[in-house]
């Protein structure tokens, strides 16, 4: 298995999900040792989906996206999250979407759960 990184992007506006995962129009990097040999042939065999090496620019642009997503999750209002803390994929996409493009939601949580790790709590609803 290889550590090298993969931009994987979906066709559709959509996303798209193969093997357990879901890929956005503008792209995931993925470690395609994320990935068994088998898994990466049909990644690269499905016409749904573009596999490319990631570039340092694709890593770069990776980063700032999910600071602004983790950026935007923390200006959103009590009621703009869920019963479970999660942020509302709705308010996050009205939030950012017209910036970023459609946040998909395994997108929100692999940001959610760095920000919970790093401390952060969704606010109290006001009494």
């Amino acid at each position: 298995m290889s550590a090298a990184k993969l931009k994987i992007s979906s066709v559709s506006a959509n996303g798209f999900w193969r093997c357990g995962r879901h890929f956005t129009k503008t792209g995931v990097l993925v470690t395609a040792s994320d990935f068994s040999e088998k898994q990466l042939e049909r990644l690269k065999g499905e016409p749904m989906l573009r596999v490319a090496p990631a570039t340092k620019e694709d890593a770069g642009l990776a980063e700032e996206r999910a600071a602004a997503i983790a950026a935007g999750i923390k200006t959103l209002a009590a009621q703009d999250f869920q019963r479970d803390g999660k942020p509302k994929i709705d308010a996050l996409n009205e939030l950012l979407g017209d910036e970023l493009g459609k946040i998909a939601v395994p997108e929100r949580n692999e940001i959610w759960d760095q920000l919970v790790r790093g401390g952060f709590k969704a606010p109290e609803p006001a009494a």
